[in-house]
């Protein structure tokens, strides 16, 4: 009877724990901000979460732990969130890189005023896009995990605004 409890608890940690099906990453809050369109309009807000001892300088790297939060304000359709992207990536990607992105495209949907999407990397198990806690897409192709994120936290990120207030506590560090 005991085994058939620790196996139940174990199971439904599985299935709505999701910290520890993704490594168990202690996650620590860093920067928010709010990405605004036209310079007034909140389109959504951004909050960057990551593990333990993250620097600035390791961010992207595939063995950093990161956790990127995006709460919609507004409707925004599939092809609002793939022109965004295409808009902001790079045109030349290798063939496998291309390939993650277009699955991770054909996985948005339409979000409404107060949902979530959630881009997650973990080291162990590549990285996941959720929306309102569910998975929609998940990807373990190397360096994907920098080429996307890059849209919001790399060199030319779609809002230089946006990726400031998200790293400015890591700059800080």
């Amino acid at each position: 009877m005991r085994r058939r409890a620790l196996l139940v608890r174990w199971v439904f940690g599985l299935l709505f724990l999701p910290g520890l099906v993704w490594g168990q990453t202690l996650w620590q809050p860093m920067g928010q901000s709010t990405a605004k369109w036209l310079g007034w309009i909140d389109l959504y807000d951004a909050r960057l979460w990551v593990g333990p001892q993250t620097i600035a300088q390791t961010l992207l790297s595939d063995p950093t732990p990161v956790k990127l939060e995006l709460c919609y304000h507004r409707e925004l359709t599939p092809a609002d969130f793939i022109r965004a992207a295409e808009s902001g990536l790079p045109k030349h990607l290798p063939p496998e890189q291309r390939l993650a992105v277009e699955r991770l495209h054909a996985a948005y949907q339409t979000v409404n005023a107060g949902d979530c999407y959630e881009l997650i990397h973990q080291p162990e198990a590549g990285l996941q896009l959720r929306l309102n806690g569910r998975t929609v897409f998940h990807d373990r192709t190397p360096g994907f995990k920098a080429t996307y994120l890059s849209l919001w936290l790399g060199d030319n990120a779609l809002s230089t605004d946006v990726k400031a207030e998200l790293l400015a506590p890591l700059d800080g560090s």
